[in-house]
């Protein structure tokens, strides 16, 4: 219930302040809500105390919804409720994690300040701070000989236990790639070296952060006061006139056609799994976690159809997740081609070959998205038939593409080769974006603006050479 304090002004008059508990903050503090009420004047006894309580019940009642115009509520806090009440509920797994690294940066330069005293002052000077030299502590930690050396393939599981970690940091680690500080520590203790000798320090060149990543940060800003005007804690969005930092151009890798040809006869060499995966990402688009997601229910052989009904994702302290697909439009059906269904027929051989030598130790069921329990019948999984560590694939491929003397791609990049090469047979946009999944038209004409351009100077050569031999008919 809330509490009235009567407060008698110099001149007599009273005022009555009306305070309400809204919950604990992070340190374990009671966090209390005022609100201010002074009576008209001629209002007094019974009718004095009813009105009161009115006005207390009616208080009490808008901090519980939180509706109240809190002017008193600081950054911080209101980051608690927005994750809370919006990101929490509403939004990805995935989304809300990054959303959660961004946090501390946000939290160290505005989070001690006042909602309704943050101006677009406060917000450029945060932007400028992310974009100056220094701002980056994030220094990488990449596996030395001598740590290696004691990871032997059959031995990494037990060093990952006694490291607490998880088994794609492990993974990252036995792959070269870089990982934090924190976890270098784990794994150097476990394993009786110092840091010195099993990590090598490669620190970001420059300590920027780039106009991109600024740009998530101005994002994230934006939702939550947008959520903050909504729930009536200010009456305007700050961030709507601070000017946003600009991003740079996002580089598209692709393979070109010879490079298609080349991969496609060294994937003779690979893992018959990560040979389909790559396959799939270069005949249908498809991204990695919608390739890792497929369930053979999704492949309709008789109708040559894939379906994409969910994405796998990599959630930090979580796991491997199913989860809906990234946008509605990406939850689609799309007719594939004879070299595409041939290729999946022959993996499917494979993986009953291998479930039959496994037997009773093939996992039966799976859970997807939502939490729904199916029988296992996922296209891509480990040995033992859970489901497949996305980054393995992602690890593997840079390393297949250096040893069969090909482009340094990532996977992601043949997402981009099958769009370049639909662009380039000129296949409608629309018909481009609803097969890669985009909600939008535009996103596809701004992620491939230099790959239509190039297609529609081949298109105007193409007539040209046309033309050229409607003249010499003409002539004849």
């Amino acid at each position: 219930m809330a509490k009235i304090i009567k407060r008698t002004k110099r001149d007599g008059s009273c005022s009555y302040c009306l305070r309400v508990s809204n919950g604990y903050d992070r340190e374990g503090r009671q966090v209390l809500v005022n609100r201010t009420y002074t009576p008209p004047p001629g209002l007094t006894g019974r009718k004095l105390e009813r009105e009161l309580q009115r006005q207390a019940v009616e208080f009490e009642q808008e901090v519980r919804n939180g509706l109240n115009l809190d002017t008193d509520m600081k950054l911080d806090d209101l980051l608690d409720r927005w994750f809370e009440q919006y990101i929490d509920k509403k939004c990805k797994p995935k989304t809300a994690s990054e959303y959660r690294y961004l946090r501390p940066r946000i939290s160290a330069a505005l989070g001690h300040l006042k909602v309704s005293q943050i101006k677009p002052s406060h917000l450029m000077l945060f932007y400028n701070d992310l974009e100056t030299a220094g701002a980056r502590k994030d220094s990488t930690y990449t596996a030395t000989t001598a740590l290696l050396e004691l990871l032997p393939r059959g031995q990494r599981q037990e060093m990952t236990k006694a490291a607490g970690i998880g088994g794609r940091s492990m993974t990252c680690i036995c792959a070269g790639q870089g990982v934090s500080r924190t976890t270098a520590e784990k794994v150097s203790n476990a394993a009786g070296l110092p840091l010195s000798k099993a990590f090598a320090e490669r620190a970001r060149e420059g300590g920027k952060l780039n106009g991109n990543t600024v740009q998530h940060y101005h994002r994230m800003l934006s939702s939550v006061f947008t959520k903050a005007v909504q729930w009536d804690i200010v009456q305007d969005n700050p961030v709507k006139r601070a000017e946003p930092p600009k991003g740079a151009a996002v580089s598209v890798s692709y393979l070109e056609e010879a490079d298609v040809a080349k991969l496609l006869a060294a994937l003779h060499d690979a893992p018959p799994q990560y040979s389909a995966i790559v396959q799939l990402g270069l005949f249908t688009g498809m991204r990695r976690g919608e390739i890792c997601g497929l369930r053979w229910s999704d492949i309709d052989f008789e109708n040559s159809t894939i379906s994409v009904n969910r994405t796998m994702e990599y959630i930090p302290h979580q796991g491997l997740i199913f989860t809906e697909p990234k946008t509605r439009a990406s939850n689609r059906t799309f007719k594939v081609g004879s070299n595409c269904l041939d290729m999946l027929k022959e993996y499917q051989l494979y993986q009953r070959g291998q479930r039959m030598k496994i037997g009773t130790a093939w996992t039966s069921t799976v859970q997807i998205e939502n939490g729904k329990t199916v029988p296992n019948d996922l296209l891509f999984t480990r040995w033992d038939g859970s489901p497949l560590d996305l980054n393995k694939v992602t690890t593997w491929f840079p390393k297949f593409m250096r040893e069969h003397d090909l482009p340094a791609v990532t996977v992601h990049s043949l997402r981009h080769t099958y769009a370049s090469l639909m662009i380039a047979a000129h296949v409608p946009i629309v018909t481009v974006a609803g097969r890669l999944g985009h909600a939008q038209t535009s996103t596809t004409t701004d992620i491939y603006a230099e790959f239509i351009k190039s297609a529609d100077a081949a298109a105007s050569d193409a007539m040209d050479v046309v033309f050229d031999r409607i003249k010499q008919k003409t002539n004849a």
